[in-house]
C-alpha cells in the first residue's frame, strides 16, 4: 500500500489503459503487446523506465504462449543459431541503452516502429530459402539482439526469419512466445543487475498483468467480430503514427 500511495492516480489509470490496449492487440492477432505498451508508455515515462515496466508482463504472457503448442522442439531445432546469437547480442545492445541518451533511444525506437509497420502495410516479405543456414541466423540474430537490447522491440529484423520459416499461424505464435520469453528474461536479469528494477517498477508491472488478461479476453472476442487483416492494417497505421509522434516529441 505504501508503494501505491507514492504512485500518481492519473498515471496508474493511464498504465491500466495502456496494458488493456496491449492485451486487446495480443488477444486479437497474437502479437503486439511489447510494441504497443512500450510505445505508449514512452509518452509518460523515460524510455529506460518504460522498458523495465513491460518486462514482467512479457515474461508471464509469453511463458504461457511458449507452452501452448506442440512445436517447441522443432522450433528450437530450426532456430537454435538465431536464438543463441540474439541472446548474446542483447548484452552489448543493453549497454548501448545505458550509454545512450534517452532521446536518441526514442528516435531509434521510432525508426524501428515505422520500418516494421511499413513492411506490414505494404505486405513486403523477405524470404531466405536456406533458413537453417547458421550464417543467415547469426546475422539476423545479432541484429535482433542489438535492437532488442537498445529498444525492447523484438520483431526487427526477426520478422525476416519468421517469413523465411513459412510456419503456420500456430507455429509462429509459439515461436514468438518462446523467443519473447527468453529475450525478456535476459533483459529482466540485466535491468535488475543494473538497479533499473525496483519495488515501484515491480508493483506497476504486476498491476499491469490484470488489464492484460482482460484485454486478451476482449481481443479474442474482437477477433470473431473483425477480420484479422483489417485489424493488422489499423494496428500498423497506429504504430506508424505513434512513431512519427515520438520523433516530433523528441526533436521539438
Amino acid at each position: 500500500m505504501q508503494v501505491l500511495s507514492n504512485i500518481d492516480f492519473f498515471i496508474l489509470i493511464q498504465i491500466i489503459l495502456i496494458f488493456l490496449i496491449g492485451g486487446v492487440v495480443k488477444g486479437t492477432i497474437g502479437v503486439g503487446l511489447p510494441t504497443v505498451t512500450l510505445t505508449l508508455l514512452s509518452f509518460i515515462f523515460d524510455i529506460k523506465e518504460s522498458i523495465s515496466i513491460i518486462l514482467l508482463p512479457i515474461i508471464i504472457t509469453n511463458f504461457y504462449q511458449m507452452l501452448d503448442g506442440k512445436f517447441l522442439k522443432q522450433i528450437i531445432n530450426d532456430t537454435k543459431f538465431f536464438q543463441i546469437t540474439a541472446l548474446l547480442f542483447i548484452f552489448p545492445g543493453f549497454y548501448f541503452l545505458l550509454l545512450l541518451k534517452s532521446n536518441i533511444v526514442l528516435i531509434f525506437l521510432a525508426v524501428i516502429l515505422i520500418s516494421n509497420s511499413f513492411f506490414g502495410l505494404i505486405k513486403y516479405e523477405i524470404r531466405y530459402k536456406n533458413f537453417k543456414s547458421k550464417y543467415y541466423q547469426l546475422f539476423i540474430g545479432s541484429m535482433t539482439g542489438i535492437v532488442t537490447g537498445i529498444t525492447g522491440i523484438y520483431t526487427m529484423p526477426f520478422i525476416f526469419l519468421i517469413q523465411s520459416l513459412q510456419y503456420n499461424k500456430s507455429k509462429v505464435i509459439q515461436l514468438m512466445g518462446f523467443t519473447f520469453f527468453i529475450f525478456a528474461c535476459i533483459q529482466f536479469l540485466l535491468f535488475s543487475l543494473n538497479d533499473l528494477v525496483n519495488i515501484k517498477i515491480l508493483t506497476l508491472s504486476l498491476i499491469a498483468c490484470i488489464p492484460i488478461i482482460l484485454g486478451v479476453y476482449l481481443g479474442t472476442i474482437l477477433r470473431s467480430k473483425i477480420s484479422e487483416e483489417l485489424f493488422k492494417l489499423l494496428f500498423n497505421l497506429m504504430l506508424v503514427i505513434m512513431g512519427v509522434l515520438i520523433i516530433f516529441k523528441t526533436i521539438f
